[in-house]
């Protein structure tokens, strides 16, 4: 892998800090045109996928049309069957060089408070009782769901702003590879893509294959994001049940007449993954609970990176809008108070991990709890009429015991 070094991760990444409205103008692809593009992938069945993927890079069109004529000609497509070889080029890569190629972007973590953390540690156990430990797995179902113990409460801290929609552009099954398990918005705009590849992956090459469908899912997610007018990065995780890696992905404006790019996170001291641990048999809990607060942490990280991230983008289309409308629009003051929040709770969360990893504990947890407290005030700034919408607000022991 090539090493830069720089300020911030979106300084090394080479695009702005202030992420802006897409300006991308793709030529319209008819109904009619769909049909003999689709047609064309039906004689060509092995090619179908990089055949969409040239669409992408090209076209605008309607990407539920492109799903039903699919299924109406039994193509069973999935970015899950594309080789590195033939995407590498793509983002610039070069095949020969097996991926040592792929630049890296500073990957970090964000220290989480211990109540919260407890409850991840609770969550975990309660999954570990249905589907045992990773270990036992013998499916990647089972396995899926028992990962997302790992990041479910941290989710929850955006209060419905960062939701899981797991529809992607393509609905494969798990044949080869893996496919998107988890595929989170901010507002319509893709940020974080959590994609699961199958159990005991073999050598060098089905590695650079997963990294291939990185690099497929990420583009076509980004695509999606230039049709609802965001130009924004994509973090992607990819699993593959022993570990994590972390990749950004960057698909400018073609304007810019750049390819699109891949970004594999380092951590300081040069790791590339963050492995899972499994409370088995003879394992200590302390090693247990002291490995995955890392991971944890590693996932807190993503998670705040790709709340700003969208925040950002649906910002700065907002003042677009109120520019072509002639007026500001009254969303927008609330907006300017969330993202600057979120910019501080990702920065104060990098503190408290920076500060605990000194040896500065009570400094670190007082970092921790501010972070959480600024994240949420940004929240509650975000103008969005969804959030609040909790059942367990309204609870009480004489409404439970009526029914």
């Amino acid at each position: 892998m090539s090493t830069q070094t720089g300020e911030s991760s979106n300084a090394i990444c080479g695009i702005d800090d202030d992420f802006a409205v897409s300006t991308i103008k793709q030529k319209s692809l008819s109904s009619g045109e769909l049909v003999q593009q689709v047609l064309e992938m039906v004689k060509n069945r092995d090619r179908a996928e990089l055949i969409i993927l040239g669409l992408i890079k090209e076209y605008s069109f309607s990407y539920h049309r492109l799903k039903d004529l699919l299924r109406e000609n039994n193509l069973e497509v999935s970015f899950s069957k594309v080789h590195y070889s033939d995407i590498a080029p793509m983002v610039g890569l070069e095949p020969p060089m097996m991926g040592r190629d792929i630049p890296y972007f500073p990957m970090s973590r964000a220290r989480l408070t211990n109540d919260l953390f407890r409850k991840i540690i609770e969550d975990i156990d309660v999954f570990t009782s249905q589907y045992g430990v990773l270990s036992d797995h013998r499916n990647e179902e089972a396995r899926s769901r028992f990962l997302s113990a790992y990041f479910n409460r941290i989710v929850d801290l955006f209060s419905g702003l960062v939701y899981n929609t797991p529809e992607s552009l393509l609905e494969g099954r798990m044949t080869t590879k893996g496919r998107i398990e988890y595929q989170f918005s901010i507002y319509g705009g893709i940020t974080i893509l959590f994609i699961e590849v199958k159990l005991e992956i073999g050598g060098a090459t089905e590695r650079l294959n997963c990294y291939a469908q990185v690099i497929a899912e990420c583009d076509a997610c980004a695509w999606m994001n230039t049709q609802n007018g965001f130009d924004i990065p994509i973090m992607a995780i990819l699993c593959d049940g022993k570990s994590f890696r972390f990749f950004k992905f960057i698909r400018q404006s073609r304007t810019h007449n750049t390819k699109p790019q891949l970004f594999l996170g380092q951590f300081v001291g040069g790791f590339e993954e963050e492995p899972i641990y499994e409370m088995a048999r003879g394992t200590s809990p302390a090693d247990f609970i002291r490995r995955s607060r890392r991971l944890c942490e590693s996932l807190f990280y993503v998670f705040l990176d790709g709340y700003n991230t969208g925040l950002e983008g649906y910002w700065n289309r907002s003042v677009e809008k109120g520019k072509s409308e002639g007026k500001g629009r009254d969303s927008t003051p609330g907006w300017v108070k969330a993202k600057n929040l979120a910019k501080e709770a990702l920065e104060e969360g990098q503190v408290a991990w920076n500060l605990h990893n000194e040896g500065k504990i009570d400094e670190s947890k007082v970092s921790a709890e501010n972070a959480l407290k600024l994240l949420a005030q940004s929240v509650e700034e975000a103008p969005w009429v969804g959030k609040g919408m909790r059942c367990s607000k309204f609870y009480t022991d004489t409404i439970a015991d009526g029914y």
